[in-house]
């Protein structure tokens, strides 16, 4: 079998020389294969730098959402996390039983009620306060309010704020309802939760 070598060989005949003597030759021409052009690779190397710029901004535009949801997940769980403690807790405010501001409702056990802070005290004689400090929503409980020890309850937290219905005025022993609003907010990405307590004991 014979193998390609890269190679042919041409025959060349010359004309009879002196004594009539013709001569034969075989000489051995070297074949070009083939190759690329200058103008092929600036267009392939071109086509490449297009498929990977592509490629990369598929590639970045997927790591840019996937950053996103995972930040707005973390935003989420915190504000969570202190939106289902809070909501629990008030609910359970203790009542008095009792009128002491004169203003014909029976009074909650609430010492502070503000916009930015909660202190009052449970069914259990337990007095609890949540505030916001800084980016962390803190809280505490005691025998009292307001208690001395607190502890993180979230972080993460732009804004915590409170509002109230009252039965009447606008003395916190007069609270029946308490929004909570949060926003918490993880490299840009924020979430706010809205929660309405009603104060189970004072129906």
């Amino acid at each position: 079998m014979m193998q390609d070598t890269g190679y042919t060989i041409q025959d060349k005949e010359h004309t009879p020389q002196k004594g009539g003597i013709m001569h034969h030759a075989s000489c051995i021409v070297h074949r070009e294969k083939g190759g690329f052009t200058l103008i092929e690779l600036v267009i392939t190397m071109l086509l490449i730098g297009i498929v990977a710029f592509i490629v990369a901004d598929a590639m970045s535009t997927g790591f840019k959402a996937y950053f996103v949801t995972d930040n707005r997940k973390e935003a989420l769980d915190q504000a969570r996390i202190a939106m289902e403690r809070m909501t629990r807790e008030i609910r359970n405010v203790r009542s008095l039983g009792r009128d002491n501001d004169g203003d014909g409702n029976i009074d909650a056990d609430i010492t502070t009620a503000n916009a930015s802070e909660l202190c009052f005290t449970d069914t259990n004689n337990t007095a609890i306060r949540f505030r916001l400090s800084g980016t962390n929503i803190l809280r505490s409980e005691g025998t009292s309010c307001p208690p001395a020890t607190e502890n993180t309850l979230a972080e993460k937290v732009t804004t915590l704020t409170f509002s109230y219905t009252y039965a009447s005025g606008s003395l916190a022993t007069a609270v029946r309802r308490v929004q909570i609003t949060i926003t918490s907010t993880i490299s840009s990405e924020s979430v706010t939760l809205s929660s309405e307590v009603y104060l189970r004991n004072l129906q």
